[in-house]
């Protein structure tokens, strides 16, 4: 089952959803800053409404990521069960934060879509 990115707020962020059995895969590509965080925000509580087992966030596109998408992506793992929230990033731009703030240790960070989908 697939979802369309029409499902989700309207965001500044080019965002694309993809339903596998119960695991969401959130694309997401441009700038997650302090304009656009509040709107990443929204789409992930939009996704996260829909009671996921697994939430993949998928970074590879984005090009700047600043520690409001670190907050972000940390209150989605509080509301996820432990490990569910999975982050694919193949960039500096976006495992670098992820690694200096430690948050690598209870948000799963994976190379590809394929990986993070796996236990």
């Amino acid at each position: 089952m697939t979802s369309s990115s029409r499902d989700l707020p309207a965001t500044e962020l080019a965002v694309t959803l993809d339903w596998r059995g119960r695991a969401a895969v959130l694309g997401v590509a441009g700038e997650i800053d302090l304009l656009s965080a509040p709107e990443f925000a929204d789409v992930v509580d939009a996704v996260l409404a829909r009671e996921p087992e697994k939430l993949v966030v998928d970074l590879r596109e984005v090009t700047f990521f600043c520690s409001a998408g670190l907050q972000v992506l940390a209150a989605a793992h509080r509301r996820l069960a432990e490990r569910a929230l999975r982050v694919v990033s193949d960039s500096a731009v976006t495992s670098g934060p992820l690694k200096t703030t430690g948050l690598d240790t209870w948000i799963g960070l994976h190379a590809t879509i394929d990986e993070a989908l796996h236990p």
